[in-house]
């Protein structure tokens, strides 16, 4: 199930990316038409917002996999091994909560947009359920990560028991 999960994971990833190359070639493309062809597409900001919303919740995962997230090394690092072991249990357990909690809100909000088929009011009118769909689908692989990570910290024996000194 990792691996299969873990491949889900570096997907979205690379779709994170592909969005943001896509994302800067928008921009460039809009800077050019409004600078010097005077034309302006109207959707361009807001499709750029979306992206963004896209970029993010697809690269959470992928992010937390690679281990890339923010940590408190200034105060885990003076920790012993044990106490190390104990700080990494409660941060994915409690990462892991979040965005389980998140996830279950955010696949019934989806629900809730598609059956009564809501769209946005912009120049776009697209399904708000796929724009918002990507938020529990990200959480959704960031709390397995979150899982695998707090798996992996119970399972991780102590330094003692490893026979390291």
């Amino acid at each position: 199930m990792r691996k299969a999960v873990n491949r889900m994971t570096d997907v979205f990833g690379m779709i994170g990316i592909v969005l943001i190359i896509g994302l800067c070639c928008l921009v460039i493309i809009e800077i050019i038409n409004r600078n010097f062809l005077y034309l302006g597409m109207d959707w361009t900001i807001e499709m750029t917002e979306y992206m963004l919303a896209f970029i993010t919740f697809c690269g959470a995962g992928w992010l937390l996999k690679a281990d890339g997230h923010i940590k408190f090394d200034l105060i885990t690092e003076r920790l012993s091994p044990k106490y190390k072991r104990a700080a990494n249990i409660l941060s994915s357990s409690i990462g892991f909560l979040i965005t389980a909690l998140l996830t279950i809100f955010g696949f019934y909000k989806v629900v809730g947009l598609i059956s009564r088929g809501i769209v946005t009011e912009t120049v776009l009118e697209l399904p708000q359920a796929l724009l918002i769909g990507i938020v529990p689908v990200g959480l959704f692989i960031a709390s397995l990560q979150f899982l695998f990570r707090m798996i992996d910290s119970f399972n991780e024996l102590p330094a003692e028991q490893k026979g390291e000194n």
